[in-house]
């Protein structure tokens, strides 16, 4: 459901400037405007993803600003006698602080969609195993495609002494793109033509990592079918997981813990993530030791 937009509070947008502007009714027509532009912005860029609670979070972090600015005033307004300057700059960082959450709650939108659309691009591919496949089929191909066309090129010069136009003919015959084709036949700096070889090298540095993340799904899609049950050990409150299907370690508690407890098991490198509603890491050796020794310390 597209989200539909809800103004801001006029009364309360012109108080918002009327300790800071001698004309507080066009401030806070322009903090309307604003908070306007914003949505229209976020509509555009995140489209269905954008919904009505989000607009709705979003008026409010911008009414929350506007309420904490409110209270900031300016000794061009008020006169400079008695001016409570402690007081009013405690003030004005609480306001700059709301005002800062409005950019990094839009920031958040964005990278919450781009999850989104990670996510359904994984399920469109059949899975994340089937898609990590897909792309190191197609970064090896294009990797032989960069070999070919250097041995196309260099076949060139040691007959021809020159890229003739047969040449970028049978560049373009590799399904190489005609501007990249263009890009390839002007010497570089050292006077080279062709792709260089810092490309190769980066090339399979790609395939190679890509390699090893398929090997990792590839374990993680056994670990699913073989029946085999996760280890899970007790700490105060909830538990420590192995999970085999989603090859993490997974800190669950029954309740919030305390901060103290959050920092101690940020402290062993694991972090909160919202899509598994759970504090985790990637199932590695070190994450394996570092849980053991969370275990042992919570357990204390």
């Amino acid at each position: 459901m597209k989200a539909v937009y809800k103004p801001l509070d006029s009364e309360t947008a012109r108080r918002s400037h009327a300790g800071t502007s001698f004309d507080p009714e066009r401030r806070g027509e322009q903090e309307i405007e604003y908070h306007k532009e914003t949505f229209e912005k976020l509509s555009i860029e995140l489209g269905d993803f954008f919904e009505q609670k989000h607009a709705d979070k979003l008026r409010d972090l911008w009414t929350l600003y506007l309420c904490s600015h409110a209270a900031v005033m300016s000794s061009m307004i008020t006169g400079p006698a008695r001016f409570p300057v402690a007081s009013n700059q405690k003030k004005s960082g609480w306001a700059d602080n709301h005002y800062q959450a409005i950019f990094k709650y839009c920031d958040d939108l964005e990278r919450w969609k781009r999850k989104a659309d990670k996510r359904q691009a994984v399920e469109n591919a059949g899975g994340e195993l089937a898609m990590k496949r897909a792309e190191l089929e197609a970064a090896q191909a294009w990797h032989e495609t960069m070999k070919k066309a250097n041995a196309i090129i260099r076949k060139a010069f040691k007959a021809e002494k020159e890229i003739t136009e047969a040449t970028r003919e049978a560049l373009r015959g590799l399904s190489i793109d005609p501007i990249e084709v263009e890009k390839i036949c002007i010497p570089n700096c050292f006077g080279g033509y062709g792709y260089e070889s810092f490309s190769l090298t980066n090339s399979n540095a790609r395939i190679k990592g890509m390699t090893a993340r398929v090997a990792i799904l590839k374990r993680i899609e056994a670990n699913k079918t073989s029946g085999a049950e996760n280890e899970v050990f007790r700490i105060e409150g909830g538990t420590v997981t192995y999970d085999l299907a989603s090859n993490r370690i997974n800190v669950n508690h029954d309740e919030k813990p305390e901060r103290a407890t959050i920092d101690i098991i940020k402290g062993y490198g694991f972090r909160w993530s919202r899509n598994f509603g759970t504090w985790t890491r990637q199932m590695t050796p070190n994450a394996k030791c570092s849980a053991e020794l969370l275990v042992e310390r919570l357990n204390k």
